[in-house]
């Protein structure tokens, strides 16, 4: 029988190809897949410390971590004036990737990766392997489809850790911050003694700094963990003159500070609609706060409500200073703050979770720069909310008689 010797090279990538398939994404692969592989790959060894990948910059390359460790890293910028910062998201040991970026479009690494201890890992051309996966669609499915279902993992783990920490942060910190407003509440009230005008204003913009800190912790939290769906299991019927006046309530305070005027505008009668009270009363409340801390001094803000045959409309309108024409496209964003707003506090949150509550309630809400009814400038935020939702009760009945109907 004929004896086979294999050359040192042919040999070389044969055991770079086994060690290739121990990979998360080449797990399934054949091993002339491998094979083919391994001809553009090499060996590498990372140092502790030694930026392997950055963010933002064209993905050329990707790594197969075979000993050590590397560190998954994303800028973070909390609103477009604040320094941006790397936060450590991830770790990748033995047997994982790092720069999937490599094969998707538009080939830009979307995190920084960081060696932090030595690490000796195969560095694949990717443009190489971007060209052979295409020429070999099954082995192109087979690595598409792992990378879909480790990012969908690492995506679905990222989530739930944030949300459960930002829960225990929250709750932490909520409970110190409701003891101290308590205290302040008492104190304002003279009933721990009397005061005297100075100190009344002092503890009044405490007060509104807590109550401030508070909603910051609330707005992040939403914003983790605030689904549709959630929203739309607290559907109830609903007074919208209640929840407009428990709003004005909520605003009091930063308004007496600034002596701005709440003017309300209600219609004729108040009819029943179906939403979330308690949502809904945060978007009022965050549209009446924000008119007020942009608003001048011995102005005037204006809450106003009315209804079509198709819903009930709500308007907040104030006499600041508008929002630059270009930015008003972005003003629902995540973080996003205008750029003159100048140093008034805000983490940019508030107007994003607003929109969130009120596409849960297939509603709209609108933003427009006018001249306001004394005659300045000023900004105009309208939220529609339809008359035709339904609560849970009433879509199961719905989903009930369909059933019965089939």
């Amino acid at each position: 029988m004929a004896t086979f010797h294999l050359s040192e090279d042919a040999t070389a990538s044969a055991v770079l190809a086994e060690r290739l398939g121990r990979a998360e994404i080449f797990i399934d692969l054949e091993l002339g897949d491998l094979l083919e592989i391994a001809g553009f790959c090499q060996e590498v060894t990372l140092r502790e410390g030694e930026f392997v990948l950055s963010e933002g910059q064209p993905a050329i390359a990707m790594y197969v971590v075979e000993r050590g460790k590397l560190a998954l890293e994303k800028k973070i910028q909390i609103g477009r004036h604040s320094t941006p910062r790397n936060a450590t998201i991830g770790y990748i040991g033995p047997g994982r990737i790092a720069g999937f970026s490599t094969l998707t479009t538009p080939h830009v690494y979307s995190t920084s990766v960081v060696c932090i201890e030595p690490t000796r890992a195969i560095l694949i051309e990717g443009e190489m392997l971007r060209d052979y996966l295409q020429s070999h669609p099954a082995a192109g499915l087979k690595v598409m489809n792992r990378i879909a279902a480790l990012i969908s993992g690492r995506y679905r783990n990222a989530t739930n850790t944030l949300t459960y920490f930002l829960s225990i942060v929250s709750h932490e910190l909520r409970s110190p911050l409701a003891a101290i407003e308590n205290y302040l509440q008492t104190m304002y009230g003279g009933y721990a003694g009397d005061l005297n005008d100075k100190q009344k204003r002092m503890i009044q913009r405490s007060i509104l700094r807590v109550t401030d800190l508070s909603a910051l912790i609330g707005d992040v939290v939403d914003l983790a963990r605030m689904r549709p769906e959630q929203i739309q299991a607290d559907f109830q019927w609903l007074d919208p003159g209640e929840v407009g006046t428990e709003s004005i309530e909520d605003a009091r305070l930063a308004a007496a500070e600034k002596a701005v005027k709440i003017r309300v505008e209600p219609p004729h009668s108040f009819e029943p609609i179906v939403g979330a009270r308690r949502r809904l009363r945060q978007v009022f409340t965050n549209l009446l706060n924000n008119a007020i801390k942009f608003a001048p001094a011995d102005s005037t803000v204006i809450f106003r409500a009315y209804y079509t045959p198709e819903a009930v409309i709500f308007e907040v309108q104030d006499e600041g200073p508008g929002i630059p024409e270009d930015e008003i496209p972005y003003i629902f964003q995540e973080f996003f703050r205008a750029s003159n707003v100048g140093e008034t506090a805000g983490a940019g949150l508030g107007l994003s979770i607003a929109k969130m509550i009120v596409d849960a309630h297939y509603g709209q809400i609108q933003v427009k720069n006018i001249t306001s009814d004394f005659g300045g400038t000023g900004t105009c935020f309208t939220v529609t909310i339809p008359r035709n939702l339904l609560t849970p009760e009433m879509r199961r009945q719905t989903w009930v008689k369909a059933e019965e109907e089939q």
